[in-house]
């Protein structure tokens, strides 16, 4: 059965990656993660940012991953079967910046094993680099020393320890940016993952929406220079001709970057970054967690 739901929430926010030419980056600056949620019962929580991040770095097949899991509660893991999973694709700012970890914790907390692969081995982008005017950080540069050949190979090496090393049998995927091409990849036939989410995505050529065969959530800014109006037109459309199954939610105001470093003094940007964390972990319970095993 396919359905689609397209919700406009008002809010706003900043911050992440470029990659279309001519892009503008003057939002692009440091941010916070939510630390509450307005949601009540235990059975999903807010994200995290008052905290250290509380899960840790491995290395698996020459590949290092920050990995975190679903807290323990009255001696039992807390949330669902930890072999449900998600893979974490970060923005251009990659685990350099404590966000992408206490995101990470974040989903964790509502029953998944979360795996954040390092997609740049060691060479993320400085948090600042891109907004500070001092900066003399060489974007294409670094561009150009992460190509998508090898940041696809790190992904199937990091799925790969997921399915043989962590056991894993159900398997969603977020992307934030950077990320969000790769999600959308992963989600086109012969993928193990079953359903993702990504938000504010940079990059995403139009066959890669068309290819998308499985449940996919999209969350957008309203404001975003990065992600212009004619770009998620592009995505819905490609999502109703191909009777995927789908959600978009357009947040008002919202700019580049908004899901994972906002400004939480400003109400209604920490309100689109708590309700876009929301959207992606509904997403997930609906078509990772609530569908059968996957034989390959």
């Amino acid at each position: 059965m396919k359905f689609s739901t397209f919700a406009l929430l008002a809010t706003a926010v900043t911050c992440t990656v470029a990659s279309r030419p001519g892009s503008s980056l003057r939002f692009e600056h440091p941010g916070r993660v939510f630390s509450k949620s307005h949601s009540q019962g235990c059975c999903i929580q807010g994200v995290v940012h008052d905290e250290e991040p509380r899960g840790h770095l491995e290395e698996y097949n020459n590949e290092t991953l920050y990995i975190t899991s679903p807290p323990r509660r009255h001696g039992g893991r807390y949330g669902m079967d930890a072999s449900a999973a998600i893979i974490y694709l970060t923005d251009i700012f990659g685990l350099g910046i404590p966000n992408n970890k206490l995101l990470a914790d974040s989903l964790a907390s509502s029953g998944y094993l979360v795996v954040v692969p390092d997609l740049f081995r060691g060479d993320p982008v400085p948090e600042n680099a891109l907004s500070d005017p001092d900066s003399d950080f060489d974007f294409p540069a670094w561009q150009e020393r992460h190509p998508s050949g090898e940041v696809n190979a790190i992904i199937d090496s990091t799925i790969e320890t997921m399915r043989g090393d962590f056991g894993v049998t159900k398997l969603g995927a977020v992307g934030y940016c950077f990320g969000g091409p790769y999600v959308a990849q992963l989600l086109a036939n012969g993928s193990f993952v079953s359903a993702g989410f990504t938000a504010h995505p940079s990059g995403v050529e139009l066959e890669q929406w068309q290819n998308v065969s499985k449940p996919i959530s999209v969350a957008y800014g309203a404001q975003d220079e990065v992600v212009p109006q004619e770009d998620r037109h592009e995505a819905e459309n490609a999502f109703i001709n191909g009777n995927k199954t789908f959600e978009i939610s357009l947040y008002a105001e919202a700019e580049h970057g908004f899901a994972v470093r906002t400004d939480l003094s400003n109400k209604m940007k920490a309100f689109a970054q708590e309700s876009a964390y929301f959207q992606a972990v509904r997403w997930l319970d609906a078509w990772v967690k609530d569908v059968p095993v996957l034989d390959d």
